[in-house]
């Protein structure tokens, strides 16, 4: 089972740059390392960090090696388009896809490219989107439900990028589809 998380980096940091993606992001960024750890369980992960300076990193790449590697910064439209790439990517081979940006990002890489996910989204795969209620609203998630995907939002109106019931929710999902 493939599972991939989308989500933005923090400006919470460890003082170690020589530490995993997903290790060297705090603060907020704790409750998307969680959830990795927490789906790795059940499936094969995949995490994306979103970032401005660095691009789209992989949670286990390197920071430092990242510093000395790519010419940073890399600037919102590289990282926009590389996250939709990686999106539609993502959307073919996953079982599971946790998407988990705020209403501006949402906008600028998923809301664009949404038809063209749901078309290459895999049936009866899970999905998870967290962003504010408007921009949730601008899609059509129907299409991913007739497609017999189970998908799960939460309409995020603070900073918490997953609540505690979608993200139980979430993980409860996944487990059952591995028990059949």
């Amino acid at each position: 089972m493939q599972a991939h998380i989308f989500s933005e980096d923090s400006n919470t940091t460890a003082e170690e740059p020589d530490l995993s993606v997903k290790e060297y992001y705090e603060g907020l960024f704790g409750i998307v390392a969680r959830l990795d750890t927490e789906i790795r369980e059940f499936a094969e992960t995949h995490l994306h960090v979103l970032s401005e300076d660095y691009g789209v990193l992989s949670g286990d790449e390197i920071l430092s090696d990242i510093r000395e590697n790519r010419r940073v910064p890399v600037g919102e439209e590289k990282m926009v388009s590389t996250a939709q790439v990686e999106l539609r990517r993502a959307a073919a081979t996953a079982d599971v896809i946790v998407i988990l940006l705020s209403t501006d990002m949402f906008r600028a890489t998923v809301t664009p490219v949404w038809d063209e996910l749901v078309d290459e989204s895999k049936s009866e795969s899970i999905w998870c989107l967290s962003a504010s209620r408007s921009a949730l609203d601008e899609i059509d998630v129907s299409r991913l439900e007739a497609k017999g995907c189970s998908v799960l939002t939460y309409r995020r109106v603070g900073v918490a990028r997953i609540g505690t019931e979608t993200r139980t929710e979430l993980l409860e999902t996944v487990k059952h589809s591995t028990d059949q």
